[in-house]
C-alpha cells in the first residue's frame, strides 16, 4: 500500500478527511513563548483568536522524530510513502524530511520513500495532495504518483490577498509605511508564490477590483482546462470565500469548487481575512477527477 502524508502546510477539509486516508505531520505553533502542535494542541481557532489580540504566532518545522515514526509505522505494516511538505521557501521541513528519508533508506533500502516540495502549501497543496490520494485510490505505481506529483507541484498556481497589510509589514515583506498608507487608502496587495517564495505582484484599490483581477488571471493561466477542480483557501472568513466561489462558478461554471480553511501554520504568516485561489495552469497526464 502507498500512504501519503502531508503536514500542517497543507490545507484539509472535511471532504479530504472523510473520502480519503492519508498522515497527518503537524508542524509547531509557538505563542508566548509556547510551543504548540498545529492542530493537535492548538485549534486553528484559538490561533485566530491571539492574532484578534494583535499576537504575531511564530511557527517552526516538523519534528524530525515524529518523521521517524511516521516511517516506522509504514514500514511495520508495509507501506510505501510519499511525503507531501510544505514549500521549501517557507520552512526547513522539506529539507528535514528529505534528510531523515535518506537516512532512513540507508537502513531499510527496500522500502519506497519519496519527500515532495509543494512548492507552496495551502490550497495549492491541497490539490497537489487531493491528486495523489486519488492515484492511490485507482492504483497507479508508486513511481508514477511520485513522478506526476512533482510536475503538479510545478503547475499549480496561487492567488491570494490579505485583508489588512499590516500583517505584511510584521511579516517583513512590506515597509511599515506603506501598510498604514495603503490600509487607510482601502488598497489590498495581489500576492503569488514563485521560486523564492511569496511575493507582491501589486497593490489594487478595492476588494471588488483585486477579486475581479484574480478570476480575470486565472482565466487567462488556465486556459482550455475549465472543467478541473478549483480550491480557495480562507483566513477565517468563510464568507469571502463564499464570494470569490461564485466569481468563479460565473467564470468557469464547467470547474468543481471546494473550500479549505488555511491551517494555523499559514495563517501565522498570512494574518486574519486571507483568501487565495489555486488551480492547474495545464492539465496533467495522469488527471484525477474528484468526485464530490
Amino acid at each position: 500500500m502507498i500512504r501519503i502524508v502531508i503536514d500542517s502546510g497543507i490545507d484539509q477539509n472535511d471532504y479530504m478527511k472523510e473520502h480519503y486516508e492519508y498522515d497527518f505531520l503537524p508542524l509547531s505553533v509557538i505563542i508566548d513563548e509556547h510551543d504548540y502542535l498545529d492542530q493537535l494542541d492548538i485549534s486553528l481557532q484559538e490561533v485566530h483568536e491571539k492574532m484578534e489580540q494583535g499576537i504575531m504566532p511564530k511557527t517552526s518545522q516538523v519534528s524530525p522524530k515524529a518523521i521517524i515514526e511516521m516511517l516506522e509505522d509504514a514500514r511495520k505494516k508495509g507501506d510505501d510513502v510519499i511525503y507531501l511538505t510544505i514549500y521549501s521557501q517557507f520552512s526547513g521541513t522539506y529539507q528535514v524530511g528529505q534528510a531523515v528519508a535518506e537516512n532512513y533508506l540507508s537502513t531499510y533500502p527496500d522500502m519506497n520513500i519519496a519527500v515532495i516540495d509543494s512548492k507552496g502549501g495551502s490550497g495549492g497543496g491541497a490539490l497537489l495532495a487531493l491528486q495523489a490520494m486519488e492515484m492511490v485510490k485507482q492504483g497507479l505505481a508508486f513511481d508514477t504518483i511520485v513522478e506526476q506529483s512533482k510536475w503538479n507541484a510545478e503547475h499549480i498556481n496561487y492567488q491570494f490577498t490579505l485583508n489588512n497589510l499590516m500583517w505584511l509589514v510584521k511579516g517583513g515583506r512590506l515597509p511599515k509605511v506603506a501598510g498604514t498608507a495603503g490600509d487607510a487608502l482601502n488598497i489590498k496587495p495581489y500576492l503569488s508564490v514563485d521560486e523564492k517564495g511569496i511575493y507582491l505582484k501589486k497593490l489594487v484599490r478595492g476588494q471588488d477590483r483585486i477579486y475581479k483581477r484574480m478570476i480575470k488571471e486565472m482565466k487567462k493561466e488556465i486556459g482550455s482546462f475549465t472543467d478541473q477542480l478549483i480550491t480557495i483557501s480562507h483566513v477565517n472568513d468563510y464568507k469571502t470565500a463564499q464570494k470569490l466561489e461564485a466569481l468563479v462558478t460565473e467564470a468557469l461554471p464547467e470547474a468543481s469548487i471546494q473550500i479549505l480553511d488555511v491551517g494555523a501554520l499559514l495563517a501565522a504568516h498570512l494574518g486574519i481575512g486571507g483568501v487565495g485561489l489555486f488551480y492547474f495552469d495545464e492539465k496533467p497526464e495522469h488527471y484525477m477527477s474528484i468526485n464530490e
